[in-house]
């Protein structure tokens, strides 16, 4: 069980080692960088998430930026990157919270602790993607995505989930009063 973790865990390093190493082909880095780039992460963080989360459930587990970030090719690049990376985790960890599809007990620098899939969540994730009325569910599909680098089918499903979850959770949302 250890050994398959920390197998998780370094597959996890490498599919955002590729990932970054093609954004910043892309330039994603530089001050003035395009809002598309920070969609594409923002998808691919939210993707290996969820993907972790449902493959967790109903465990709560501590997130850490280490996690998800390339901290050794970052760091020897440029100090800029790094803390644009750790704040775009942070931003999609607090937005998937604020938005109901996973709660945590607190945070402190660049982890969360005790998190877990929210009831809407999981209901989310145990969804059928679009097109589909059999196994595997978007939530299996996510778990399935976090062991491979596709990130565009990671992508498409995370635009399922968050579309789903406007017609499932925005009438219980919060209205600001």
């Amino acid at each position: 069980l250890f050994s398959h973790a920390i197998q998780t865990q370094l597959t996890e390093v490498r599919m955002f080692k590729g990932l970054a190493g093609h954004l910043t082909e892309k330039n994603v880095h530089s001050i003035n960088t395009l809002p598309s780039n920070n969609i594409e992460l923002f998808d691919c963080y939210a993707g290996l998430i969820l993907g972790h989360l449902y493959r967790n459930f109903p465990l709560p587990i501590t997130l850490t930026a280490e996690r998800f970030i390339d901290y050794k090719g970052l760091a020897d690049s440029n100090r800029e990157a790094l803390e644009k990376e750790e704040n775009l985790f942070l931003a999609t960890v607090k937005w998937l919270a604020d938005i109901g599809y996973i709660h945590f007990d607190g945070m402190s620098g660049v982890a969360f602790y005790e998190v877990v899939l929210t009831n809407s969540g999981l209901l989310i994730l145990r969804a059928y993607p679009e097109g589909t009325d059999t196994a595997p569910t978007l939530g299996e599909k996510l778990a399935q995505c976090v062991n491979n680098e596709n990130t565009a089918d990671m992508r498409a499903l995370v635009t399922q989930a968050l579309s789903l979850g406007v017609r499932m959770i925005s009438p219980m949302s919060r209205s600001g009063i």
